[in-house]
């Protein structure tokens, strides 16, 4: 079991949008970066005191930040990413001032990035996609394109895949709206293999079964395919009621498990009450063998993490609705609900100090503290 107790709440007068929990300032102490949908950086101590408010993309969501040290001078810098396809690096000051160490300008929406060696020259590369239909590995010194490809539209996702014969083979598979997952190998971007499916893909996972690999993709045609990695025969699929939103697969005592979650947009529909509406999108699980373990039916998910406390691992999500669940990764049981007032957008996890942040649509975050019973 998990005692939850809720340590201090936090308010600002615009939704926020996402959070990330580092040491900011490099001053041997984690802060809270929450980022807003007009563009503002918020940074907050841990104890939820407000430290600095900046903006740095007037009226212009960001949707992903990172805190990490990318010129490897033993020192953090953020990169923030949003609406207006500009990734921006920032250093910050020991007063939290936060000041311009490059930037690099898409054509549109970056939808994501991650931070990876990709081409084994021991430096992480920043790899970023984007609506405007490219793929980018940026040098992180300066942030230079090293190389890139592009769709025939927008991308959605993106990860990377160690070959678990070489893992020092790596290669970026990445899904797009034109329904197409492509990978591309890690050192130059040549293309290895791509496949179509009817419509737009929007998440992307690996999933270890027995036997061989497979990649999981799924998105508007309310289908989650696995396809084999080796061969790229589509050896599955499951059908859903709503778009499928997220995929990742987590292992426990030696055992692959799949989870996938649905979403649907009946809530845009602003003439019916949030409250009023159950929604047809829920959480499964799938075994190694690829066999329903558990679902939670009528909850749209927004965001999803696996957190460890004490021995035991645990799911935790947030919901449209404002619910924050905690749940057995194996049983599916739900271990703790708690309501909020606005959609939970964002989840982040410090194990350092066991607390749990989560920031809301209506501006609000929250911190609580996690323990064992």
């Amino acid at each position: 079991m998990v005692n939850i107790k809720e340590q201090w709440d936090f308010h600002s007068s615009e939704p926020i949008l996402g959070i990330e929990i580092g040491d900011v300032n490099n001053n041997s102490k984690n802060e809270i970066i929450a980022f807003s949908k007009s563009g503002k950086i918020l940074i907050l101590s841990m104890k939820g005191k407000l430290i600095s408010e900046l903006e740095i993309a007037k009226e212009s969501s960001i949707w992903n930040g990172k805190i990490c040290d990318i010129d490897h001078d033993n020192k953090n810098e953020v990169i923030f990413s949003g609406l207006d396809g500009l990734l921006r690096v920032f250093k910050c000051s020991p007063s939290y001032e936060l000041k311009p160490f490059w930037a690099h300008q898409f054509g549109a929406s970056i939808s994501g990035f991650l931070f990876e060696d990709i081409n084994n020259d021991n430096i992480d590369e920043i790899i970023a996609y984007s609506i405007d239909k490219s793929l980018r590995v940026l040098n992180p010194i300066n942030g230079s394109l090293i190389w890139g490809q592009i769709f025939e539209d927008g991308i959605g996702d993106a990860i990377i895949y160690r070959d678990s014969a070489d893992f020092r083979t790596k290669e970026v598979i990445a899904c797009g709206n034109d329904g197409s997952i492509r990978v591309f190998m890690g050192k130059d971007g040549d293309l290895v293999w791509f496949k179509r499916f009817e419509d737009k893909i929007r998440c992307l996972s690996i999933f270890k079964t027995n036997d061989r690999e497979l990649i999981v993709c799924g998105g508007d045609d309310k289908k989650i395919h696995l396809v084999d990695k080796l061969t790229q025969e589509e050896i599955k699929s499951i059908q859903f009621d709503d778009y499928v939103w997220k995929c990742f697969s987590f292992l426990h005592k030696d055992e692959n498990y799949l989870l996938v979650s649905t979403y649907s947009f009946e809530y845009f529909d602003e003439s019916i009450n949030i409250e009023d509406i159950e929604f047809s999108s829920k959480l499964m699980c799938l075994n190694q063998k690829l066999e329903d373990k558990w679902d939670i039916a009528n909850i749209n998910t927004e965001c999803l993490i696996q957190i460890k406390i004490g021995s035991n691992t645990y799911i935790v999500l947030g919901t449209t609705k404002g619910k924050l669940l905690i749940i057995d990764e194996i049983s599916g049981n739900i271990i703790t609900k708690i309501q909020k007032k606005s959609c939970l957008n964002d989840l982040k996890y410090d194990l350092n100090s066991n607390i749990l942040i989560a920031c809301h649509d209506n501006g609000s975050i929250f911190a609580y503290f996690l323990a064992e019973s």
